[in-house]
């Protein structure tokens, strides 16, 4: 009855709100082919399209067949108005055959807009007509021909009143599902990332190996532009490729290792007897925080520091053709700026990369979140590695130079954009050297800060480093997430 009751309140809705709405011209009644029921053939269709709507998903199958087997056929021709914005919603329809175009008319403006719904289902005024609200667009058949399913209203009230009541419990419970589902967001903070279940080991291995040969081409091209001198593509693959393999194997093993310490703490309550009496304390709140946090960053930055020998190791293999000294000292030069760049990429690897797959997820295509995640995690981790990458770079190719030298009269010469570089140039004083054949140009303390801010927050070869980054975390994350549902999905 309350049902009945709210339903037959809403009929007189459309006349109350064109009373309150700007008025616009009463639109012409729309000359339509005559329906005709359905086949059997195109009843087991209508069936499948009504299952795919988020207003029936939760219904049973005998429910679907007594709307399926309520609805008739339509067709309309190209530009053929199926629905008419401001109109009444007397139906709603399931597309078979053809595609539609839905336009909306701002009525303030007067502009046209393009619509278009995140979710792709071909149904229209599903969501509109049990209110029989006004229809908010223009929907045209915008093919030769389509192929419509029709509800009539009135005949869907009859069923949901007379016939089947309980089809309208299912209908709430499918649009209370759907509420949920486009308003529910992932908002895990950034230390309380999880690695995904890797059900293989060898996929990360694959990944690592085919990984290898980029990372080592871009790591050539970075340190050609960095010191301009050409170097060999892929030097010394017999060391990198198991080293690497080694690395980022155990990036990712010691993240699962450690996830496992990764739990929230709860205040601690101690209790404390007096004879007669017993105190019990609870721990402040913020003292609990505090430890979770500086455990959680510890948990976070601990695999790049454990693996930086590695890393190390890797880097010297290519600086051969200007460090001279053995593997054994070559590799320990720059460590200490190289600890910091691998705890960034550890960091945009495993948790920045799950941060953004989170936030920007797209349902029913988990390779295409795992790469937008790895491209947006590769962009920031690249972006503020970059310093440190090539501070332990400059001091392994020049390792008897400190760091604040190599900072100052290499990092910065080297890597203040040449745009800037020349319009400084030209505001300094210069003096020839060499018979002229060179300019020592000297800056003002304001031009020099100048040159020292922008060689740090915009170095040259930033986009290289970046592109680096992020093509090696598309590589790694997605090699690894398409192994682990091919087996998931066996």
């Amino acid at each position: 009855m309350l049902l009945e009751r709210w339903l037959s309140s809403r009929e007189d809705q459309p006349k109350m709100l064109q009373t309150t709405q700007k008025p616009r011209a009463t639109p012409e009644p729309i000359e339509r082919e005559k329906c005709e029921p359905l086949s059997i053939e195109e009843e087991k269709s209508c069936q499948e399209m009504l299952k795919e709507c988020e207003m029936f998903r939760s219904l049973s199958g005998n429910q679907i067949k007594t709307l399926a087997n309520s609805m008739n056929v339509r067709s309309f021709k190209r530009n053929e108005i199926i629905v008419d914005q401001g109109s009444p919603v007397t139906s709603f329809y399931l597309v078979k055959d053809g595609e539609i175009h839905r336009d909306f008319i701002d009525p303030d403006s007067g502009r046209r807009h393009r619509v278009e719904f995140e979710i792709k289902a071909k149904s229209i005024n599903t969501m509109s007509i049990l209110g029989a609200n006004l229809a908010h667009n223009t929907v045209k058949c915008n093919s030769n021909s389509c192929k419509i399913y029709e509800m009539p209203r009135q005949r869907l009230l009859n069923i949901l009143i007379n016939k089947e009541p309980e089809i309208s419990v299912g209908i709430a419970e499918s649009l209370s599902g759907h509420v949920r589902q486009v308003s529910k967001k992932y908002r895990t903070p950034l230390l309380e990332q999880k690695q995904q279940i890797i059900q293989s080991m060898p996929a990360v291995m694959i990944a690592a190996g085919i990984e290898s040969y980029y990372r080592s081409a871009l790591n050539a091209q970075v340190n050609r532009v960095l010191t301009g001198v050409k170097a060999d593509l892929f030097p010394n693959m017999h060391i990198q490729v198991p080293m690497r393999v080694a690395y980022i194997a155990g990036f990712k093993g010691l993240r699962a290792y450690m996830d496992r310490y990764n739990e929230l703490e709860e205040p601690v309550e101690s209790i404390q007897n007096n004879g007669t009496s017993r105190t019990i304390t609870v721990e402040n709140e913020t003292d609990t925080t505090n430890r979770n946090f500086w455990r959680r960053l510890g948990i976070t930055i601990a695999p790049g520091v454990i693996m930086t020998p590695l890393s190390s190791v890797l880097e010297a293999s290519n600086a051969g053709h200007m460090n001279k000294e053995p593997m054994t000292t070559r590799w320990m030069r720059g460590i200490t700026a190289r600890c910091g760049r691998e705890i960034l990429f550890g960091l945009g690897l495993n948790q920045m990369s799950d941060y953004f797959q989170e936030r920007l997820h797209f349902d029913n295509r988990p390779m295409l979140s795992n790469m937008v995640g790895s491209l947006m995690g590769g962009v920031v981790s690249g972006y503020l590695s970059h310093v440190p990458h090539n501070m332990s770079t400059y001091k392994l190719l020049e390792p008897h130079r400190s760091y604040l030298d190599l900072y100052r009269n290499v990092f910065v010469e080297r890597s203040v954009p040449p745009f800037l570089e020349r319009y400084l140039a030209r505001q300094g004083t210069g003096a020839a050297v060499d018979g002229g054949a060179a300019t020592i140009v000297t800056y003002s303390n304001s031009q020099q800060a100048v040159r020292f801010m922008a060689a740090t927050i915009f170095p040259r070869g930033l986009m290289v480093r970046t592109v680096q980054i992020v093509g090696s975390f598309i590589i790694l994350n997605g090699t690894i997430n398409y192994f682990t549902l091919l087996q998931q999905s066996q």
